[in-house]
């Protein structure tokens, strides 16, 4: 009797030391699903950043902001940036339903994307695509989905695209068509 006694007793402390040492499967998943909620969620958010001189360097706008600490992300919906030119003034509006920032000045933006030019000044007045990643601060636009450049008397069709908006330069992976509007008077 006494020795069952003692082999109930050190396979209970056995039980209890292998529960308590040993993680579960439903904590790993609590703690895979607290990383995927975000830290924090704002809604409509505006964040204007200036440079050493007093100008606007960085303008952005979004419907609702959700910030990832820990997956080093943000989610915006309906994000608009700003990109201004060397005059210091805005020269391109940049906006889709969804975008990423990621912590390299990296920005991937989904879904509806337009880059619209706001001076009126440039051959090019917008460009549309699915999807679109914009590298901060060079102003560098590449995306590999189908894009169409509209502009003054013209479109053109396109897959992929590379853009330096500092520069002025595009440059249309595989080019599908061009189409000028014949206007007579």
């Amino acid at each position: 009797m006494k020795k069952a006694l003692i082999l109930l007793v050190l396979a209970l402390v056995l039980t209890a030391t292998y529960l308590w040492f040993n993680p579960t499967e439903q904590a790993d998943t609590q703690y895979a699903d607290r990383e995927l909620l975000p830290d924090y969620i704002a809604e409509q958010v505006t964040r204007t950043l200036y440079d050493e001189q007093g100008y606007v360097a960085d303008h952005i706008q979004a419907m609702r902001l959700e910030f990832f600490e820990r997956l080093g992300f943000t989610q915006f919906e309906q994000p608009k940036y700003i990109l201004f030119d060397d005059n210091h003034l805005p020269a391109w509006e940049v906006t889709s339903q969804f975008g990423i920032w990621l912590p390299d000045d990296k920005i991937i933006l989904e879904q509806q994307v337009r880059i619209n030019n706001v001076s009126g000044n440039e051959l090019v007045d917008r460009i549309e695509t699915d999807n679109l990643e914009l590298l901060l601060p060079s102003k560098m636009l590449q995306t590999s989905a189908a894009v169409q450049i509209i502009g003054k008397g013209f479109y053109i069709n396109g897959i992929g695209l590379q853009a330096d908006l500092t520069e002025q330069n595009l440059r249309i992976i595989k080019h599908l068509e061009t189409v000028y509007a014949n206007e007579q008077n």
